[in-house]
C-alpha cells in the first residue's frame, strides 16, 4: 500500500500540489484553530505533508515543525517550497516511538489506510502524541450508512476508504482519543476531528 501511495503521489506530485494549497490555502481556518491548542514553541508532526503548505504556515507560526511524506517528489517540493521546514521521506509508523509530539496533524491521509489498518495506525499516533498533546485528523465520509473502499475518481486515482461518522468517533476512542471537536467539513464530503490522548 505504502508503495503504491508514493509512487501514486510521486506522478502527481505538481498537480496536486497546485490544485491543494499552493494556490488557495483551503486548510487555513483549521489550521489557525489547531494553533489556538498548542503550547508556545511547540514541537508538531506533519503527517503526509505533500508539497509542505501546511507545514509552511506552522513553521512560520514559531513551532518546530517535522513533515514526513512517503512520496520523495512530494518532499522536494515541500524542501523548496518551505526551505525553514525539517522533512523527511518517511512513513510515520517507522519513526521512534522515544520522539513525542505536542501536535500531530494528519490532513487528507487517514482515507488512504486500509480500514483492517486504520487501527495500527492510529495506536502509532498515540504513541508519538505527548500526554497533553493534539491531534488533527481528517477523512473521507461514506456516502451510505456502511464503511467502504472505493476508487477515487479525481487527481489521485487511489483507492480512498469511506468512514461513517459513527465509525469514525469510534476508532478513536477504541485507540484511546478524546475527541474536543468533530465536524463536517466540505459539505459533508469530509470529517475532521481536533483530539487529545485519553488517559486511562
Amino acid at each position: 500500500m505504502k508503495k503504491s501511495i508514493a509512487k501514486s503521489y510521486n506522478k502527481i506530485a505538481h498537480e496536486y500540489t497546485q490544485a491543494h494549497g499552493y494556490g488557495e490555502h483551503v486548510t487555513l481556518n483549521s489550521l489557525k484553530k489547531f494553533v489556538k491548542l498548542l503550547p508556545v514553541k511547540a514541537k508538531i508532526l506533519d503527517v503526509g505533508c505533500g508539497g509542505g503548505q501546511d507545514s509552511k504556515f506552522l513553521t512560520e507560526a514559531g513551532y518546530a515543525v517535522l513533515g514526513v511524506d512517503v512520496s520523495k517528489e512530494m518532499i522536494k517540493l515541500a524542501k523548496r517550497y518551505s526551505p525553514k521546514t525539517t522533512f523527511a521521506v518517511a512513513d510515520v509508523m517507522s519513526l521512534p516511538a522515544k520522539i513525542k509530539y505536542n501536535g500531530i496533524w494528519c490532513c487528507r491521509v487517514f482515507y488512504h489506510i486500509s480500514i483492517t489498518e486504520q487501527g495500527k495506525f492510529l495506536k502509532k499516533l498515540n504513541v508519538l502524541l505527548k500526554k497533553d498533546g493534539i491531534l488533527y485528523l481528517t477523512t473521507v465520509t461514506s456516502d451510505t450508512k456502511e464503511d467502504y473502499e472505493a476508487y477515487d475518481s479525481g487527481s489521485d486515482g487511489l483507492l480512498k476508504k469511506r468512514l461513517t461518522g459513527k465509525s469514525f468517533k469510534a476508532l478513536l476512542k477504541k485507540y484511546n482519543f478524546k475527541i474536543l471537536k468533530f465536524k463536517y467539513w466540505v459539505g459533508k464530503k469530509g470529517m475532521e476531528v481536533y483530539a487529545t490522548k485519553r488517559i486511562k
